[in-house]
């Protein structure tokens, strides 16, 4: 009984975050981006599993700094609302820096959100390039970021693995973005994709997370090339997005670097944020370092294949 009352009340909310969605753009009435300079959007892109949960983790607890929390998720059609009737912010706690496959507990907690980004782009093929990114959709989207963001009233950080994978559409329709690149070694984050598909589907073979656009092509490929050519191929669409639309707000960081001095990698992100015109505050302190793992959990044969493939391709 009470799996169908919680079934009953989802596609309520569903229902509800749909006609919220369509009320919030066209009540808007920001958009244009913020006159502040500071009052701008940041997002964290890279592979998937290569420590942007972490950083994201990170990033909120030491700054004051806006984003969406799992509360703000589930209230995707309108997240702008909730902030200005709720403020799911003040709930904000410490964290012990734990997640599951990028999902983090709590309701203050940073969150994904990827219902939020599904109003503005379509599900598949994930690679939207500039030419094929909805005007209007677009519009919509910027006035629902302005909104957030004039609604939370500081610089809004975003985590969603496939923005990676939308970035000249996000970079135009939002000209004052800033994006973080986060880099992780190619066997260790190759593992990690392994691992995962393991524990979420059951099989080394099936497919997890974010898809190139010759997604079609890898998918015939054995799993341990499947993976390096997954994560090889997304960095270079990155590398040739960030191009077109400027290195100059494009900042990247190393999770290896990361984890071993995170004070040095936080000084070089305000350093960034800085020239841009936003000066972060200070919330709370955050540990000087992380351990990165290290035990391999996955069969060895296929550990070997994984790293003489990445050695030699």
């Amino acid at each position: 009984m009470k799996a169908f009352i919680r079934k009953i009340f989802a596609r309520i909310l569903y229902a509800l975050n749909v006609i919220f969605s369509y009320l919030e753009t066209r009540l808007s009435r920001e958009s244009q981006e913020p006159q502040s300079s500071s009052l701008i959007p940041i997002f964290i892109i890279g592979a998937p599993r290569s420590g942007s949960t972490l950083l994201y983790q990170v990033l909120t607890a030491h700054y004051d700094i806006g984003y969406l929390t799992n509360f703000h998720c589930k209230f995707w059609g309108a997240p702008s609302w909730a902030q200005r009737l709720i403020d799911p912010l003040r709930w904000r706690r410490e964290t012990d820096f734990q997640s599951h496959h990028g999902q983090t507990e709590g309701i203050a907690a940073p969150s994904e959100c990827g219902q939020f980004w599904y109003r503005f782009f379509r599900r598949k093929p994930q690679y939207v390039p500039q030419s094929e990114a909805n005007p209007l959709k677009m519009a919509q989207m910027g006035k629902a970021v302005y909104s957030l963001i004039l609604s939370i009233n500081r610089p809004l950080l975003f985590k969603n693995m496939n923005c990676a994978l939308r970035l000249q559409p996000i970079a135009t329709a939002l000209p004052k973005a800033l994006f973080i690149v986060i880099h992780r070694g190619l066997v260790d984050n190759a593992h990690s994709l392994l691992e995962v598909r393991m524990k979420v589907n059951g099989s080394y073979d099936a497919w997890w997370s974010m898809e190139p656009p010759n997604i079609d092509e890898l998918r015939k490929l054995p799993s341990h090339e499947q993976v390096i050519k997954q994560i090889r191929e997304i960095y270079d669409l990155i590398r040739c997005d960030r191009e077109k639309i400027g290195e100059s707000r494009f900042l990247d960081i190393d999770y290896a670097e990361f984890c071993r001095d995170t004070g040095t990698s936080l000084a070089k992100l305000e350093d960034f944020l800085r020239k841009h015109g936003v000066d972060l505050k200070q919330l709370a302190d955050v540990p000087s370092s992380f351990q990165r793992p290290t035990k391999i959990n996955i069969p060895q044969e296929l550990y070997q294949k994984l790293k003489a493939y990445a050695a030699n391709h």
